[in-house]
């Protein structure tokens, strides 16, 4: 029901449809994620804020709701849309080109192969573009071992990411703050 009164297009970000629903409820800011996703996930709490729509002594409890934590995601992850995806890819290819083609070393690649394997944004390729790139299939080669699997923070192709030098990880270490998961330093 939510989606509908939204009119949601498919390349929209979910911080830009949480601008649309406070504005449609008559508030000065975006809702919070967890309002947007309980709203798009129960219709019953959807209708509840349709009902309320600019009345702020209702729509105030609805918003900071308890029930809303359940809702939480520990870290956001947008997805990139196809245009920004292969807007990264061709900053990417020329940045390369500059730098001579160059890749990393065998023990640099197995440490950020090793690191992409086991991060939970390791992930299969949804985005048509990630689809197109040619990628080898998975096997126990070094640097073959992601097969065509994507990284959900950045939308890189994990295989051909990991090799090229000028390129770092998106997410922090998991016990070094001031690293990558690569092991390498944060930029």
């Amino acid at each position: 029901m939510i989606q509908e009164l939204l009119a949601v297009k498919e390349n929209e970000s979910l911080s830009e449809i949480c601008v649309r629903l406070g504005t449609f409820l008559g508030l000065e800011e975006p809702v919070p994620m967890n309002v947007l996703l309980r709203a798009m996930e129960d219709p019953i709490y959807a209708n509840d804020l349709i009902i309320c729509r600019n009345a702020p002594g209702f729509l105030i409890p609805l918003l900071k709701d308890p029930r809303n934590k359940a809702y939480e995601i520990p870290q956001q992850i947008e997805p990139k849309t196809n245009l920004e995806l292969a807007q990264k890819a061709v900053k990417t290819l020329i940045g390369w080109g500059k730098a001579g083609f160059s890749v990393v070393d065998d023990e640099t690649l197995a440490r950020r192969e090793n690191a992409c394997l086991a991060c939970p944004n390791l992930s299969e390729p949804q985005k048509l573009v990630q689809k197109l790139i040619p990628s080898k299939d998975v096997t126990q080669k070094l640097g073959e071992r992601t097969g065509n699997k994507v990284c959900q923070l950045c939308g890189c192709n994990v295989g051909k990411k990991i090799r090229i030098p000028s390129e770092s990880c998106p997410e922090q270490h998991p016990t070094a703050a001031a690293m990558t998961r690569w092991g390498e330093p944060r930029e």
